[in-house]
């Protein structure tokens, strides 16, 4: 689910070949049922085939000059005298500057000597149905500590009648847990779910080295509150391309990049850690709570317009202007208590 907002920043063209569905909100659930409704009146996302955008993307690159090596892996990346040189597949190759764009975890950095400690990869799950009840252009996710530990569950329309339905955990038993939800919510049995990783810890530490670059999973380059990777990762590789084509003509140092993605989109990252860190100290009565608190408030529409004037990808002012709205601070202090109130709020400077 990629929103309206990140294809204009990305600067592509919605293409049939891949794309599934067009939504305009979700409805937002607690583990007792509690759910808040939020709509726009305009698209808010679209809904596409990962698989075949990403092929979409890969034949631009090749029409732009780029050599797509299929049916190959890369075993490490080789060093000279520190600086990053060339890549081990069947054989060598030599290289001027690699990006390496490898996903969640880094195997091939570890493999090469390089740990980048990132933290916080959670193991996801997802399956496809044909389905009965759903509707078609809104979104359902689902907070249940003890069905999707420190994250949340999904159901995603892509046409009328079918969905994506998925979960993401720091719990051992996404799967059986996902199956689970799929027989309540669904009725339906026997699904055999696809496994995955999702980065919701931030970026890492470090993500320029002499001759190398990390960009998009394996760099943390992912909104910890969603796990979304696609527009804050293309956002960020595209600078490193840029470092990467300034390098090679000009024979500049690719240091400039770590400060370059950070100044844009280094504090976007850490507001939303924060509130991911929030919602995952928050236990299933106490959100129950915050939930039963919202709606006997009428916060609907508060919500519903926070949505329409913010953004989807750039979410650190509506994270910071929802946090501080007299409204919202007054029925969060009424389901947990103005001290804890306090307490979250510091965490955010506030």
């Amino acid at each position: 689910m990629i929103s309206v907002e990140g294809f204009k920043r990305l600067g592509l063209e919605l293409a049939p070949v891949f794309h599934q569905n067009t939504v305009y909100g979700g409805r937002v659930y607690s583990s007792d049922g509690s759910c808040i409704t939020i709509k726009d009146k305009k698209p808010r996302a679209y809904i596409i085939d990962r698989g075949r955008f990403d092929e979409y993307l890969a034949m631009k690159a090749v029409d732009s000059g780029a050599v797509l090596n299929t049916g190959k892996r890369v075993d490490r990346l080789l060093f000279d005298s520190g600086v990053a040189s060339g890549l081990k597949l069947d054989s060598e190759i030599s290289v001027k500057v690699i990006i390496d764009a490898e996903g969640a975890g880094g195997r091939v950095l570890q493999r090469s000597g390089i740990n980048t400690g990132q933290e916080g990869i959670i193991q996801g799950f997802n399956v496809e149905l044909d389905v009965d009840d759903v509707e078609p252009d809104m979104v359902e996710v689902w907070f249940n500590q003890k069905v999707a530990r420190d994250f949340f569950t999904w159901v995603i329309p892509l046409r009328e009648n079918r969905v994506r339905c998925g979960l993401a955990t720091s719990g051992g038993d996404g799967a059986e847990q996902l199956k689970k939800f799929v027989d309540k919510r669904f009725k339906q049995e026997g699904v055999k779910p696809h496994s995955g990783q999702v980065c919701i810890g931030g970026p890492i530490s470090r993500t320029v080295y002499p001759g190398l670059m990390l960009t998009g999973d394996v760099a943390g380059q992912v909104k910890p509150t969603t796990g979304g990777g696609v527009v804050m990762g293309g956002l960020c590789a595209q600078l490193a391309g840029m470092a990467a084509v300034n390098t090679l003509e000009n024979d500049a140092s690719l240091d400039g990049h770590e400060g370059d993605w950070r100044r844009r989109y280094g504090s976007e990252l850490q507001t939303m850690l924060y509130l991911r860190r929030m919602l995952n100290s928050q236990d299933d009565e106490r959100m129950n709570r915050i939930f039963h608190a919202f709606i006997e408030e009428g916060l609907e529409a508060k919500f519903t317009s926070l949505v329409e004037e913010g953004d989807m990808d750039m979410q650190g002012d509506i994270i910071k202007r929802a946090l501080t709205d007299p409204s919202i601070l007054g029925a969060l202090a009424l389901s947990v208590g103005r001290l804890a109130i306090s307490e979250l709020l510091s965490v955010f400077g506030f």
